[in-house]
């Protein structure tokens, strides 16, 4: 399997060369806002997505995954557990997290979603509002510090040409019900959007009920003809997101639908509320640009774990952040410099509260501390333009500082602090080979912090951070190549990590539901990431990506047991997929998509794995206009060939229960119309 990605993808490099003598037609800048300074997307000198996307989205926009797929050099899990939250990984970095996002940095609307201890959610993302994801590959610590192994720079709807409204429903197998309603409103220099959600269902897997409903508010002015600003609101309530548990390969082949007695028992799940406000700021005039943005969340989780003692969480977290950038540009045309400056500030305070679990009601209190964690970090960036090199380097100061308060001294006071400071450097090159194909090289260095719930999640039963975790460190080199014109684009990335440090999770018997971590020692990652997109006139357009990754500890030894040599679980060794989409007369249009994801490690001994497979999906876009309003139709199927196998990994996890089994075959219908 991949000899043939391998032949295809060269074949089409080579196709690519015939055409290129022929095509001629010089192509607009596509401009890129995650990596802060001015860029067009070939300059950039690092691996580098954009997608857009169409209001007319066919997915079932369930999960955030669906709108990455056919994206190389990220892979995901979990998108049917809401309870446990999609799990991301770029390059490796993501794929210790028990829940949520870990490693990789996610911005929306100019916004951090991630925490400045390193965490990130996604079900406060309005999903149908995406048009615009930007996704960088590598090391991104120099522009955005902790946790930035990778960056997911997201922008939802901003602007109304022209008034509108927007109804949509969406149903589907396991009584997935979904509502929405969308407004634009424009008055002058003001856009207003306005988009209501409400989403439900009871899962494919027995105890996997979800409900969510969220609002976001967004307002974009226009100040003057050098400046603008971005007003945004999201509130979210998620009354119910039940966990059905890992699973052995036995509960698999039995029934692969039922639930871990254990999480029916103890009414595994959480709940939550969120509420975030921001604003971002942008300036411009001749050769200076002035960026900034300011933020304040707020977040109260309750969560059921299977197990008793301290079974119960309750967290309540504020976090807020603000920061700013100033950009210079000065020289000639011969040779353009920018020099940038910046800062971000961010403080988060957690008060987490444990409770015994009796079998789904609160028992006694085992734990009650406040934990924050504040981080300020210095920038400075240099980018130099010289005929067809562009050279970019820089680097950045982060004062992480950490502090936990006991307010449950019965056992003991176990107050702590700790100072995770880090300098994160970045130099890349870029070089026009010819018109339209760049290569560049890349040199980074970033850095990881535990997040405060792997902090506070400490084995020996004390309160108190874990004092033996430690901060993980990654050097990252990367070469690569990048080409594109109307017809066709592709992407060649080779890349070598080093780590120390690394922040793997595991599981003990007398918490068997809990997720502990620990540093690892060292680890070599070394990988290819390689796309391809082809249009064929106005109808076709063809999509390919592969990945192979050789990601082994280095130095790692546990129980007495060196695991040198051993793969990293969580981690494909290789995916990747091919995607066509065909449009016929007045948009109709047909997709169909097909994925691989290569054998999957499940622990740290390589004992066990999931085997790796294919899977297909289809969905059929009719457009239909009537009465000067716009309808839309969509009929979908996930799976189509009722593939079985594994939606999540759970790495280490106690008695072999790695696995939670994926949705069969899941057919969904859509409609939606644009009143304006």
């Amino acid at each position: 399997m991949k000899k043939f990605f391998v032949l295809l993808f060269l074949f089409s490099i080579y196709s690519y060369a015939q055409i290129d003598t022929i095509n001629t037609i010089e192509l607009d800048e596509v401009k890129i806002n995650s990596i802060k300074l001015i860029y067009s997307a070939q300059e950039f000198p690092g691996a580098l997505t954009i997608k857009q996307i169409d209001e007319t989205w066919q997915g079932p926009s369930l999960s955030l995954q669906e709108y990455l797929t056919n994206i190389p050099g990220i892979s995901s899990f979990n998108s049917s557990n809401y309870a446990q939250d999609l799990r991301l990984s770029i390059r490796g970095f993501g794929a210790r997290s028990a829940f949520g996002i870990r490693g990789i940095k996610v911005i929306v609307d100019g916004i951090p979603e991630t925490t400045p201890d390193g965490q990130g959610q996604l079900d406060n993302l309005p999903l149908s509002l995406i048009r615009r994801i930007e996704l960088i590959r590598g090391s991104s610590a120099l522009r955005y510090g902790n946790a930035s192994g990778g960056v997911i720079h997201i922008e939802t709807l901003d602007y109304a040409e022209s008034p509108f409204h927007t109804f949509g429903i969406r149903l589907g197998q396991y009584s997935q019900k979904q509502f929405e309603y969308t407004a634009g409103i424009k008055l002058n220099s003001t856009h207003l959007i306005a988009h209501l959600n409400h989403n439900q269902g009871n899962g494919y897997r027995q105890h996997s009920q979800y409900e969510s409903t969220f609002l976001n508010l967004k307002v974009n002015q226009k100040i003057n003809s050098k400046s603008k600003i971005n007003l945004q609101f999201n509130l979210t309530n998620s009354p119910i997101a039940q966990d059905g548990g890992g699973q052995t390969q036995s509960d698999i082949d039995t029934n692969r639908s039922l639930a871990r007695d254990r999480n029916v028992l103890f009414d595994a799940g959480e709940k939550i509320s969120h509420q975030k406000i921001g604003a971002t700021y942008s300036f411009h005039q001749n050769r200076i640009d002035i960026k900034s943005y300011a933020f304040a969340s707020n977040r109260n989780f309750m969560g059921k774990l299977p197990f008793s003692d301290g079974g119960i969480v309750h967290l309540k977290r504020n976090y807020f952040g603000q920061g700013s950038d100033l950009t210079y540009a000065f020289g000639s045309k011969e040779v353009l410099l920018r020099n940038q400056i910046g800062y971000a500030y961010a403080y988060q305070n957690d008060q987490r509260k444990r409770y015994i679990n009796q079998e789904g009601l609160k028992g006694t209190q085992t734990l009650n501390q406040w934990e924050q964690f504040s981080s300020l970090g210095f920038y400075f960036i240099q980018q130099i333009e010289w005929k067809k090199w562009l050279i970019n380097g820089g680097i950045r100061w982060d004062k992480n500082v950490l502090t936990l308060e006991d307010n449950f001294i019965s056992d003991g006071d176990s107050s702590d602090s700790k100072n995770l400071n880090a300098w994160s450097p970045q130099f890349g090159i870029s070089y026009e080979v010819k018109p339209r194909l760049h290569t560049f090289i890349n040199f980074s260095k970033s850095y990881e912090t535990p997040a405060l719930s792997e902090l506070s999640a400490d084995p020996s039963g004390n309160g108190g951070f874990n004092s033996s975790l430690g901060i993980q460190e990654a050097n990252t080199n990367e070469i690569g190549f990048k080409q594109k014109n109307k017809l066709i684009s592709w992407t060649l990335t080779a890349f070598h990590i080093d780590t120390k440090n690394d922040l793997v999770p595991y599981q003990l018997e007398a918490y068997e539901g809990r997720t502990f971590y620990r540093n690892a020692g060292r680890t070599l990652r070394k990988g290819l990431e390689a796309d391809l997109i082809y249009s064929l006139g106005k109808k076709w357009r063809l999509g390919a990506t592969y990945n192979l990754s050789d990601f082994t500890y280095q130095a790692f030894e546990k129980s007495g047991t060196d695991y040198k040599g051993k793969v990293l679980p969580g981690i494909p060794i290789q995916f990747g997929g091919f995607s066509a989409q065909f449009t016929a007369h007045k948009g109709w249009f047909i997709r169909l998509e097909s994925n691989y994801r290569g054998k999957v490690y499940t622990n740290d001994s390589n004992t066990s794995f999931s085997e790796g497979f294919w899977k297909q999906d289809i969905a059929l876009n009719f457009p239909i206009d009537w009465a000067k309003q716009s309808f839309h139709f969509v009929l979908g199927i996930n799976n189509l060939t009722n593939q079985l196998y594994s939606d999540n990994i759970r790495i280490n996890a106690f008695g072999g229960r790695f696995f939670e089994a994926a949705p069969e075959r899941m057919i969904y219908a859509r409609m939606f119309v644009k009143l304006r």
